[in-house]
């Protein structure tokens, strides 16, 4: 069910007509609370990337001199009676709901302010806006919202949310809960009494939205996008996040998308269930690593324990032959296949890959996203080249 909250932002070079435009909007809908946000000049190009996402802006630069860098008008309201219909966007044809797609596009007509005005069309992409912006999504800014507006503006000095950093892991998950399908792979149990000193090379997580998810968490390692560091700044520590993509090929597709399905919230952050937990770690310890490492052997006997798992025992993970022979037989009885088998790469193979991400990003993203990280990927690979042949020639 759609929530029927929205959001119109007016950017400092639209707010010229601010009293025209709350006067429009006030014909049409129900406005519930006004807030006059201001960002600091110099992360308001980095805000405008991050709130507009992947696909929507081209150059950051361009686009903040076209909103300006004042104080911004951001505008709660209801949509009494919503219509939704196909609209064209920069993501293609897109359902949307018209009422707030298509006056916006007459705002900013009568206004001759073009890209100066913002809404949201879909209850998502409200709840993504919300979250960015206050800090609180969809349903918990309505526990504070009146019936009406009061006329109130109230003032907020503050970039997006997690701009400047997170205050800890609980701010940067409720964000991440609020608006993104994830998992947190392994190592999860003590992150928040470990933080300090956290041991581990990196936080892995899986994602079936890798081209959003950096947007969202400001941050992070992807195979797609390279304008964020792979670093999350998190009460001040830099924090190396790794995020795979269901169908990049690190799990089987089909059991990446299991994981995700079956997710549980462990400590305020989505984790897999024990079942997949048990059986991914031990995974990633004899195909990714290719080594029993002592951690990981503990926590699989006791998870194997807690699952009521018999046919194992600790000297099963002693034996990689074994333990492949015990992981094989789950696998085939799930369906599920090791992704560098031949038959998983007959489907899987890296062209076919690739032609299906490109029509992903074309279909969510745009033309632009797509054709920008085609770029990107082939700057990756001559550098990588580069580099390979570089060693080659130290060692030759």
């Amino acid at each position: 069910m759609d929530s029927k909250l929205y959001i119109f932002v007016i950017w400092e070079n639209g707010r010229s007509s601010e009293e025209f435009l709350l006067e429009e909007i006030k014909k049409k809908f129900i406005i519930k609370d006004v807030y006059e946000i201001k960002w600091s000049k110099e992360n308001f190009p980095y805000n405008i990337r991050r709130l507009y996402g992947p696909g929507k802006v081209g150059d950051i630069f361009k686009k903040t001199k076209s909103c300006g860098t004042g104080p911004l008008l951001l505008m709660i309201i209801s949509d009494p009676n919503p219509r939704f219909g196909k609209r064209r966007t920069l993501k293609g044809m897109s359902q949307v709901n018209i009422n707030l797609f298509d006056n916006k596009i007459i705002y900013r007509k009568k206004t001759g302010k073009g890209y100066a005005i913002h809404s949201s069309v879909t209850d998502k992409e409200t709840n993504d806006d919300l979250v960015l912006f206050l800090g609180k999504n969809t349903e918990d800014v309505k526990k504070s919202l009146s019936e009406k507006w009061d006329g109130v503006v109230k003032k907020v000095e503050s970039d997006l949310i997690g701009q400047n950093g997170w205050k800890d892991f609980m701010q940067l998950f409720y964000v991440m809960n609020s608006s993104i399908n994830y998992v947190i792979l392994r190592s999860f149990e003590n992150l928040h009494d470990e933080f300090s000193n956290y041991k581990h090379n990196d936080i892995d997580i899986l994602t079936d939205d890798i081209v959003r998810i950096p947007y969202i968490a400001n941050g992070g390692k992807t195979s797609f996008i390279n304008k964020f560091s792979p670093l999350v700044k998190i009460d001040n520590r830099d924090i190396p996040f790794d995020f795979r993509f269901t169908k990049e090929g690190y799990y089987d597709e089909k059991w990446a998308n299991n994981i995700l399905q079956r997710r549980v919230l462990y400590n305020g952050f989505y984790v897999p269930t024990k079942e997949d937990y048990f059986y991914t770690l031990f995974y990633h310890m004899i195909f990714h690593q290719k080594r029993i490492n002592e951690e990981y052997k503990k926590k699989l006997i006791c998870l194997s324990n807690e699952l009521g798992i018999n046919e194992i025992s600790e000297k099963t993970f002693n034996d990689l032959n074994e333990a492949r022979k015990f992981l094989n037989k789950y696998m085939t009885k799930m369906g599920y296949q090791h992704t560098f088998s031949i038959r998983y790469k007959t489907g899987h193979n890296e062209f076919s890959r690739l032609i299906k991400t490109a029509i992903l990003l074309y279909r969510t993203q745009g033309k632009n996203f797509l054709l920008a990280a085609m770029k990107g990927k082939i700057k990756r690979t001559i550098k990588t080249t580069k580099t390979k042949n570089i060693k080659k020639n130290d060692l030759a």
